[in-house]
């Protein structure tokens, strides 16, 4: 089937339930803001020539400024790519790590992709948003868990740590980055000089 067939069955089965939880839509990016300056982002990705759609999904914490350090795009025009925490709802058609959903060969097919997106979408969303969605005790408590956390990168540990600091959570920020040091690849000299700075905060 083909992209306009599938973004009716979107329109109709998948953005009301959206709307129902507080997302705007704009396009194919639907965006929500929680008290706190918490930013959930669904943005759906089509790729026509694979005849397949991904459902992308961000949450950004305002208050940590642009993931790659320059200036943050204005809030309507954010998108799943500029938040710090990023996923995508699994199809696992394929294997357990597949995003794509196939537009299939007729209509019914796309119907049936999209009721199958419908029937993830709550389990998968409240999975990926809930850490991100009450700031700042959910923050806190994820924080909290990425210091006991040994198999998690050490960026994404001293994303955990900024948190930590914007917490005003000084020694649990300082022992993930402790935690994360050891964990820094030889050339990552950019990382290790940030995790080396929270040390000092």
């Amino acid at each position: 089937m083909d992209r306009t067939t599938t973004t009716s069955e979107l329109r109709a089965q998948f953005f009301p339930l959206l709307l129902a939880a507080g997302f705007v839509r704009q396009g194919d990016t639907a965006r929500r803001m929680l008290d706190g300056g918490v930013l959930h982002i669904v943005e759906i990705q089509h790729r026509p020539r694979s005849a397949v759609f991904q459902v992308n999904l961000g949450a950004h914490l305002l208050a940590l400024g642009d993931v790659a350090g320059g200036t943050m795009p204005e809030l309507q025009a954010m998108r799943d790519h500029d938040c710090t925490w990023r996923g995508s709802v699994i199809a696992g058609f394929r294997n357990a790590t597949d995003a794509e959903f196939a537009y299939g060969a007729s209509a019914q097919d796309a119907a049936e992709s999209v009721a199958f997106l419908v029937s993830e979408w709550q389990r998968q969303s409240q999975a990926f948003f809930a850490p991100f969605s009450d700031y700042p005790a959910s923050f806190l408590a994820a924080a909290r868990q990425a210091a006991q956390d040994t198999e998690r990168h050490p960026a994404h540990l001293l994303t955990w740590a900024r948190v930590a600091v914007l917490l005003d959570e000084i020694a649990l920020a300082q022992s993930i980055a402790q935690a994360a040091l050891p964990r820094v690849p030889e050339r990552a000299t950019s990382l290790r000089a940030n995790l080396e700075a929270v040390l000092v905060v």
